[in-house]
Protein backbone atom coordinates (compact mmCIF):
# COMPACT_ATOMS: atom_id res chain seq x y z
CA UNK A 1 0.00 0.00 0.00
CA UNK A 2 1.16 3.48 -0.89
CA UNK A 3 -0.53 6.66 0.31
CA UNK A 4 -0.18 10.39 -0.09
CA UNK A 5 -1.93 12.64 2.42
CA UNK A 6 -1.47 16.26 1.37
CA UNK A 7 -2.41 18.74 4.09
CA UNK A 8 -4.07 22.11 3.76
CA UNK A 9 -4.64 24.60 6.57
CA UNK A 10 -1.69 22.83 8.17
CA UNK A 11 -0.13 19.38 7.84
CA UNK A 12 -1.48 17.92 11.07
CA UNK A 13 -4.47 15.98 9.64
CA UNK A 14 -2.16 14.55 6.96
CA UNK A 15 0.22 13.38 9.70
CA UNK A 16 -2.70 11.94 11.69
CA UNK A 17 -3.95 10.09 8.60
CA UNK A 18 -0.48 8.72 7.91
CA UNK A 19 -0.32 7.35 11.47
CA UNK A 20 -3.82 5.85 11.61
CA UNK A 21 -5.25 5.07 8.15
CA UNK A 22 -3.58 1.75 7.40
CA UNK A 23 -4.07 0.40 10.93
CA UNK A 24 -7.80 1.18 10.81
CA UNK A 25 -8.14 -0.25 7.31
CA UNK A 26 -6.55 -3.56 8.27
CA UNK A 27 -9.03 -3.97 11.15
CA UNK A 28 -12.12 -3.59 8.92
CA UNK A 29 -14.16 -6.64 8.02
CA UNK A 30 -14.44 -5.42 4.42
CA UNK A 31 -10.67 -5.34 4.11
CA UNK A 32 -10.27 -8.74 5.77
CA UNK A 33 -12.79 -10.16 3.27
CA UNK A 34 -10.91 -8.59 0.32
CA UNK A 35 -13.66 -6.02 -0.36
CA UNK A 36 -10.99 -3.40 -0.90
CA UNK A 37 -13.25 -0.88 -2.62
CA UNK A 38 -15.60 -0.65 0.37
CA UNK A 39 -12.72 -0.92 2.84
CA UNK A 40 -10.89 2.05 1.31
CA UNK A 41 -14.11 4.11 1.16
CA UNK A 42 -14.90 3.39 4.81
CA UNK A 43 -11.26 3.98 5.75
CA UNK A 44 -11.54 7.58 4.56
CA UNK A 45 -14.82 8.07 6.43
CA UNK A 46 -13.37 6.51 9.59
CA UNK A 47 -10.58 9.10 9.73
CA UNK A 48 -13.27 11.78 10.20
CA UNK A 49 -15.02 9.63 12.83
CA UNK A 50 -11.71 9.27 14.67
CA UNK A 51 -11.01 12.99 14.44
CA UNK A 52 -14.45 13.75 15.89
CA UNK A 53 -14.00 11.29 18.75
CA UNK A 54 -10.70 12.29 20.29
CA UNK A 55 -8.39 12.46 17.30
CA UNK A 56 -8.46 16.26 17.25
CA UNK A 57 -6.62 16.19 20.58
CA UNK A 58 -3.75 14.39 18.85
CA UNK A 59 -3.95 16.88 15.95
CA UNK A 60 -3.81 19.79 18.44
CA UNK A 61 -0.80 18.25 20.19
CA UNK A 62 0.97 17.80 16.84
CA UNK A 63 0.27 21.44 15.98
CA UNK A 64 1.48 22.68 19.37
CA UNK A 65 4.62 20.52 19.27
CA UNK A 66 5.47 21.70 15.74
CA UNK A 67 4.14 25.23 15.40
CA UNK A 68 4.27 26.70 11.93
CA UNK A 69 7.13 29.09 11.45
CA UNK A 70 6.50 32.61 10.26
CA UNK A 71 8.83 34.64 8.16
CA UNK A 72 10.41 37.60 10.00
CA UNK A 73 8.14 39.99 8.11
CA UNK A 74 4.99 38.03 9.07
CA UNK A 75 6.12 37.99 12.71
CA UNK A 76 6.35 41.76 12.67
CA UNK A 77 2.98 42.14 10.97
CA UNK A 78 1.08 39.67 13.19
CA UNK A 79 2.87 39.91 16.57
CA UNK A 80 2.68 43.65 17.12
CA UNK A 81 1.97 43.38 20.85
CA UNK A 82 4.47 40.60 21.57
CA UNK A 83 2.24 39.45 24.46
CA UNK A 84 1.15 35.89 25.12
CA UNK A 85 -2.49 35.16 25.70
CA UNK A 86 -3.13 35.43 29.43
CA UNK A 87 -6.20 33.21 29.45
CA UNK A 88 -4.36 30.19 28.00
CA UNK A 89 -1.01 30.51 29.70
CA UNK A 90 0.62 31.42 26.41
CA UNK A 91 -0.73 28.39 24.53
CA UNK A 92 -3.32 28.53 21.82
CA UNK A 93 -6.70 27.10 22.76
CA UNK A 94 -8.34 24.63 20.38
CA UNK A 95 -10.42 27.43 18.87
CA UNK A 96 -7.22 29.40 18.19
CA UNK A 97 -5.68 26.37 16.48
CA UNK A 98 -8.51 26.25 13.89
CA UNK A 99 -8.62 22.45 14.16
CA UNK A 100 -11.88 22.21 12.24
CA UNK A 101 -10.26 24.01 9.28
CA UNK A 102 -7.33 21.61 8.87
CA UNK A 103 -7.65 18.80 6.36
CA UNK A 104 -5.86 16.79 3.75
CA UNK A 105 -6.39 15.21 0.40
CA UNK A 106 -5.82 11.48 0.21
CA UNK A 107 -4.61 9.21 -2.52
CA UNK A 108 -4.17 5.55 -1.63
CA UNK A 109 -2.91 2.87 -4.00
CA UNK A 110 -3.09 -0.75 -2.96
CA UNK A 111 -1.61 -3.54 -5.03
CA UNK A 112 -3.03 -7.03 -4.62
CA UNK A 113 -0.30 -9.17 -6.09
CA UNK A 114 -2.30 -12.41 -5.84
CA UNK A 115 -5.10 -11.11 -8.07
CA UNK A 116 -2.82 -8.78 -10.05
CA UNK A 117 -5.15 -5.85 -9.37
CA UNK A 118 -4.50 -2.26 -8.35
CA UNK A 119 -6.99 -0.45 -6.12
CA UNK A 120 -6.96 3.35 -6.01
CA UNK A 121 -9.01 5.57 -3.72
CA UNK A 122 -8.82 9.33 -3.51
CA UNK A 123 -10.46 12.24 -1.78
CA UNK A 124 -9.69 15.72 -3.02
CA UNK A 125 -7.47 16.83 -5.84
CA UNK A 126 -4.31 14.82 -5.35
CA UNK A 127 -4.02 12.96 -8.59
CA UNK A 128 -2.89 9.42 -9.31
CA UNK A 129 -1.79 8.33 -12.78
CA UNK A 130 -0.19 5.21 -14.19
CA UNK A 131 2.35 5.28 -16.97
CA UNK A 132 1.59 2.89 -19.84
CA UNK A 133 3.23 2.96 -23.24
CA UNK A 134 4.52 6.49 -22.70
CA UNK A 135 1.07 7.82 -21.71
CA UNK A 136 -0.33 8.88 -18.35
CA UNK A 137 -3.50 6.91 -17.55
CA UNK A 138 -5.68 8.62 -14.89
CA UNK A 139 -6.44 6.39 -11.91
CA UNK A 140 -8.22 8.98 -9.78
CA UNK A 141 -10.83 11.71 -10.14
CA UNK A 142 -10.20 15.27 -8.93
CA UNK A 143 -12.91 16.42 -6.53
CA UNK A 144 -13.06 20.10 -7.48
CA UNK A 145 -15.78 22.76 -7.13
CA UNK A 146 -16.08 23.24 -10.88
CA UNK A 147 -17.21 19.62 -11.53
CA UNK A 148 -20.97 19.37 -12.18
CA UNK A 149 -21.35 16.16 -10.13
CA UNK A 150 -19.58 17.75 -7.17
CA UNK A 151 -21.55 21.01 -7.49
CA UNK A 152 -24.83 19.05 -7.35
CA UNK A 153 -23.63 17.07 -4.31
CA UNK A 154 -22.45 20.17 -2.45
CA UNK A 155 -25.67 22.07 -3.16
CA UNK A 156 -27.80 19.06 -2.12
CA UNK A 157 -25.91 19.12 1.18
CA UNK A 158 -26.95 22.75 1.76
CA UNK A 159 -23.69 24.47 0.84
CA UNK A 160 -22.80 26.69 -2.09
CA UNK A 161 -19.94 27.22 -4.48
CA UNK A 162 -18.74 30.83 -4.24
CA UNK A 163 -15.79 32.17 -6.20
CA UNK A 164 -14.86 28.59 -7.16
CA UNK A 165 -14.72 27.40 -3.56
CA UNK A 166 -17.03 25.47 -1.22
CA UNK A 167 -18.77 28.11 0.91
CA UNK A 168 -16.21 30.55 -0.50
CA UNK A 169 -13.33 28.86 1.38
CA UNK A 170 -12.35 25.33 0.35
CA UNK A 171 -10.88 24.79 -3.14
CA UNK A 172 -11.77 21.09 -3.23
CA UNK A 173 -14.99 19.21 -2.56
CA UNK A 174 -13.79 16.17 -0.64
CA UNK A 175 -11.09 15.76 1.97
CA UNK A 176 -10.22 14.12 5.24
CA UNK A 177 -10.74 16.53 8.13
CA UNK A 178 -12.04 20.02 7.30
CA UNK A 179 -14.70 19.22 9.89
CA UNK A 180 -16.32 22.66 9.84
CA UNK A 181 -17.73 21.77 6.42
CA UNK A 182 -19.22 18.50 7.72
CA UNK A 183 -21.56 19.71 10.45
CA UNK A 184 -24.88 19.95 8.61
CA UNK A 185 -27.61 18.50 10.86
CA UNK A 186 -29.26 15.39 9.44
CA UNK A 187 -26.48 14.57 6.96
CA UNK A 188 -24.20 11.56 7.20
CA UNK A 189 -20.54 11.72 6.25
CA UNK A 190 -21.33 10.06 2.94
Amino acid sequence: MFAVFDGHGGGEVAKYSKRHFEEGLRQMEEFKQSDYKEGLRRGFLDIDVQLNSGGLEEVAKTKRDNPPTKSPLMKILTDVSGKKKADTGGEDGEDDLNLDSIGCTANVVMIDYSSRKVWVANAGDSRCVMGKGGRAIPLSFDHKPECEVEIARIEAAGSVIQEGRVDGHLNLTRALGDLKFKKKPGLTAE
